[in-house]
């Protein structure tokens, strides 16, 4: 073999040429057969020595390595105790619904019950003291659903702004909802204190009837639709949650809500729930292929607009995309090390006080790192690096995938640290498509996709965790 040390990399073929993905820069590029053929001879292990012109090429690949290239040592040990600047809090644990999927069991999970004032007033001040030096913070209502305890959110926004204002932060706010309480007053609440919105609702009414009915066994899709409209008319950019089960289709989910007016819509699998319901009960047994083929139809929609220059078939393309991550992670080699920042940067705050990893963990004991009313703190990061797990360590979209999520992949695989084949393969191709889109773009391509705003450019391009 060669004794150039060669970076990390993976090569795509397709009907148009070959693509070569710069793993560790996150960078990919259009290659041609001979340089593909020498990468897939290096990966095979073969004796290669390489040619002066064979080391130009590679060198205009990033891939050569230096003596500092090594995933082991380029990446800063996370701090022991890392700033929170993402808070969730559970309002409630109650819900009046009883969706099929719901890992919270309509409520019953943890101590269950309501937030009192004292609670949410404590968990502000301890947002406020673990933030550290940063300045922008963001509270999420959560639940349950949060608008059962309206009243308390309307007193912790007031709060939070005064005590935010009086250390110099700015604090921001979003709320998850399911939609059947948003009446007059809660709608002008929202619009006034320019609270974000997500609205979970799993498409047309004969598909979330199904999945999101009442506790008490009544349909919610109309009255959720009802409500929804009237929130849009003043917040137009709210956005929409689907979970999709089963074998339904993603699109027909995604059409009927960006048809009601939703800004965007995001739609996933629904996953096991590893508390209340073997996996062979949950409705959610996964059927992939419609997300695959949604894929596979979006990467040539995102070349024929853009070489058509068609912004409006762009932004909706956008609205509903699959791609969107893996075609701006390229543009822009942003490296994911981390799925989210739960036990990092993000903590949830359940009714009682107690202090989990996110929302989804709530009431699971070996997750809850410590309580708003005490300083004993277990809040050592609990994320294993992706670089430093044994089979993410080994795939090509280890920088983008970042693991997946850690509920997720306890529910599917019994650990915090696998996720289970079905989604990696998900993953794995929305990378290689995004490579394909990418490399298929010339420079004025991707100046139109900057200058329109379909993309958006980070100011720091790697590193981001």
């Amino acid at each position: 073999m060669s004794h150039t040390p060669i970076k990390p990399f993976h090569i795509s073929f397709g009907n148009d040429g070959s693509c070569v993905l710069n793993i560790m820069d996150m960078a990919a590029y259009r290659t041609d057969l001979e340089t593909a053929d020498l990468l897939r001879r290096i990966s095979c292990k073969q004796n290669v020595s390489l040619q002066p012109d064979q080391i130009k090429k590679l060198r205009h690949l990033g891939l050569l390595r230096q003596d500092t290239d090594d995933e082991r040592n380029i990446f800063p040990d996370p701090p022991t105790t890392p700033p929170v600047t993402n808070m969730y809090l559970l309002l409630t644990q109650s819900c009046n619904l009883q969706c099929i999927y719901c890992y919270g069991n309509g409520g019953t999970y943890g101590t269950g019950g309501s937030m009192d004032e004292q609670t949410g007033y404590q968990a502000v001040e301890w947002l406020i003291r673990h933030s550290g030096n940063r300045s922008n913070l963001t509270i999420g209502f959560f639940g349950g659903e949060p608008f059962l305890n309206f009243p308390l959110m309307q007193k912790i926004v007031d709060h939070a702004r005064i005590r935010c204002r009086e250390k110099g932060k700015k604090i921001k706010f979003s709320v998850t909802t399911n939609g059947t309480l948003l009446d007059d007053q809660a709608i002008r609440f929202i619009q006034e204190q320019n609270i974000s919105v997500m609205v979970s609702i799993d498409g047309p009414e004969e598909i979330h009837d199904l999945q999101r009915p009442f506790a008490n066994g009544a349909k919610s899709h109309r009255i959720i639709v009802d409500n929804c409209r009237k929130l849009l008319q003043v917040m137009p950019k709210t956005v929409a949650n689907a979970v999709v089960c089963a074998d339904t289709d993603p699109q027909v989910v995604k059409n009927s809500l960006l048809a009601l007016g939703f800004y965007s819509v995001r739609a996933s699998l629904a996953s096991n729930v590893p508390r209340f319901r073997p996996p062979e009960q949950v409705a959610s047994r996964r059927d992939t292929k419609y997300f695959f083929r949604e894929m596979e139809h979006e990467a040539n929609l995102w070349l024929q607009y853009t070489r058509e220059r068609d912004t409006a078939s762009l932004q909706t393309v956008q609205r509903k995309s699959v791609l969107r991550k893996a075609v701006t992670t390229l543009l822009n080699n942003t490296r994911y090390r981390s799925f989210c920042g739960a036990g990092r940067g993000l903590a949830s705050v359940a009714c009682s006080g107690d202090i989990y990893l996110c929302h989804r963990f709530t009431g699971m004991e070996e997750y809850r790192t410590g309580n708003v009313f005490s300083d004993q703190q277990d809040r050592r990061p609990i994320e294993k690096p992706v670089e430093q797990r044994d089979t993410c360590s080994r795939c090509f979209a280890r920088y983008y995938c970042a693991g997946g999520c850690m509920y997720v992949n306890l529910a599917d695989c019994g650990t915090l640290f696998r996720q289970h084949e079905d989604l990696c393969r998900l993953r794995r191709r929305e990378l290689e498509l995004g490579i394909k889109v990418v490399c298929s773009l010339d420079d004025r391509d991707r100046r139109f996709l900057y200058q329109q705003k379909i993309i958006a450019p980070r100011p720091c391009p790697l590193d981001f965790d």
